[in-house]
């Protein structure tokens, strides 16, 4: 249970970090949020069919009742994105608070309380896509009311978009604003989305981890071409017989070694909690690499394995529908998840070259191009001054994702891209895609301020002239002045 944790946590001070600014009242704002995020998880967007259009219609008529400027974008059959922009000085680019309005599938019969429910009970607020990632949408909004009502003067655009189909990916909103709207972005600097969160061992919390990279997908579908026959007279050439050999190959085959940027700062800072030639290694993970001992110590944990190198996974195969039927088609499913600077038509040609048979057909199902992001900007420097405040002494942590999100697509354009959800998630609390998925009330208030503070941060909110009397300079006396210094 993590009841009572994130709120001790955010009294936590060591008496180095600073004492925080004058802000909302978020025992208000968290009343608001729950209340918000309850009326949000009863709007069914299951995707298929997805639905979106109702979560957008949901958030534009808070936004229109706030007074801030937004716009919904129809996707046809019901789906739709929503688009809200907080206006700033224009001393900076904008940044992007990002999160997708579709939910996957859940069975009712499988759960404790009706899915759609939005049940608060035990501390808990249940309810599909509460933590992926209607929660996270909740605290963004939250964040874009509090900056408006303050009056707050900000040196950068603070926008917020709501996406359909990420689960699915067919009619893909971050893609269809990229393609038919990217204008409307008013190219963004930054972007905080849905990857990684809080890690808490035993009770304790031991890191703030932020996405700062993910692999990239390629989907793949082999098919192999045999004889058919009656399974009574084995067929030593048959379809099930050529795939078999040729994915036993495919197994065997240990793709390169690769240290990107990412997991070479994920990998010294988790030296610091670790002991022994492990620490060694982590400490200096290039180093070690060159050191067979080393190596092996590094790669045979499954998820630091994943960290270092393209990994393949068959998921699916298929033969014939009668056991006493050799058929005329095998097929098989593979997974493959790609490093940043990968190309995937060389190394699909290093699949084919690596089964050995070239009677196998190749099928490309989904193909995407792996991002990372610097982590040397103004909003990883914000999230770690977020880290001083709330969890001074805790370190913040770049593990990769190895799934995929978003991120990459908005990458691609340039634009800083980190995945982080400050929610603390316990493994039994980390239900997204799973059954009784919840969001425990202290994480939703945790949240929320340490969203607020970061995008605050990051966007130089400063008090506007109801709050300090004074009329705030014309932007370009303002950088005419930064300029003279």
């Amino acid at each position: 249970m993590m009841l009572g944790l994130l709120l001790a946590l955010a009294l936590r001070r060591g008496p180095e970090s600073p004492a925080p600014a004058p802000g909302p009242d978020f025992d208000a704002a968290e009343k608001e949020a729950l209340s918000m995020l309850q009326a949000y998880l009863r709007v069914d967007t299951t995707n298929p069919p997805g639905n979106e259009r109702l979560a957008a219609e949901f958030f534009r008529e808070i936004l229109d009742g706030e007074g801030i400027e937004n716009r919904v974008y129809d996707l046809g059959e019901g789906r739709a994105n929503i688009l809200a922009r907080l206006p700033g000085r224009g001393l900076g680019r904008p940044i992007l608070l990002l999160n997708h309005l579709d939910v996957v599938p859940a069975d009712p019969e499988r759960w404790s309380v009706p899915p759609f429910s939005g049940d608060v009970r035990d501390g808990y607020v249940w309810g599909r896509g509460a933590t992926d990632m209607k929660g996270t949408a909740v605290c963004q909004l939250m964040t874009l009311l509090l900056l408006k009502r303050s009056g707050a003067v900000l040196d950068r655009d603070v926008l917020f978009l709501g996406t359909a189909d990420e689960e699915e990916g067919r009619e893909n909103g971050v893609a269809e604003m990229l393609e038919r709207h990217r204008a409307d972005l008013r190219d963004p600097e930054f972007c905080l989305t849905e990857g990684n969160t809080i890690t808490v061992e035993e009770g304790r919390v031991v890191s703030w981890d932020v996405a700062v990279t993910e692999k990239a997908p390629l989907w793949l579908k082999v098919i192999a071409p045999g004889k058919a026959g009656h399974a009574s007279i084995p067929e030593p050439d048959g379809a099930v017989a050529h795939l078999v050999r040729a994915l036993d190959r495919v197994l065997a085959y240990e793709p390169p070694i690769r240290l990107i940027p990412a997991v070479d700062h994920y990998f010294r800072q988790l030296a610091l909690r670790e002991k022994g030639d492990l620490a060694r290694a982590l400490a200096d993970p290039s180093a070690a690499l060159r050191d067979a001992p080393l190596r092996a110590l590094l790669v045979e944990d499954p998820q630091r394995n994943a960290d270092l190198r393209t990994t393949i996974s068959i998921t699916g195969l298929s033969g014939s529908e009668k056991i006493n039927v050799i058929p005329a088609e095998a097929t098989a499913s593979l997974d493959c998840r790609l490093l940043p600077g990968d190309d995937p038509q060389r190394f699909l040609a290093k699949l084919k070259e690596v089964a050995g048979d070239g009677s196998l057909r190749w099928e490309v199902l989904l193909s995407e191009t792996a991002t990372e992001s610097p982590i040397d900007t103004a909003l990883f420097r914000a999230i770690e001054r977020a880290r001083d405040r709330f969890a001074p002494g805790v370190p913040v942590l770049t593990p990769p994702l190895t799934s995929s999100t978003d991120a990459s697509r908005l990458r691609q354009t340039g634009v800083v891209v980190y995945g982080f959800e400050p929610f603390a998630l316990s493994d039994d609390d980390d239900r997204s895609h799973g059954d009784d998925e919840r969001l425990s009330v202290d994480n939703l208030r945790f949240g929320l301020e340490a969203t607020y503070a970061i995008v605050s941060d990051v966007a130089g909110a400063r008090p506007g002239p109801a709050q300090s009397g004074d009329a705030p300079p014309p932007p370009e006396a303002d950088a005419r002045r930064r300029s003279a210094k």
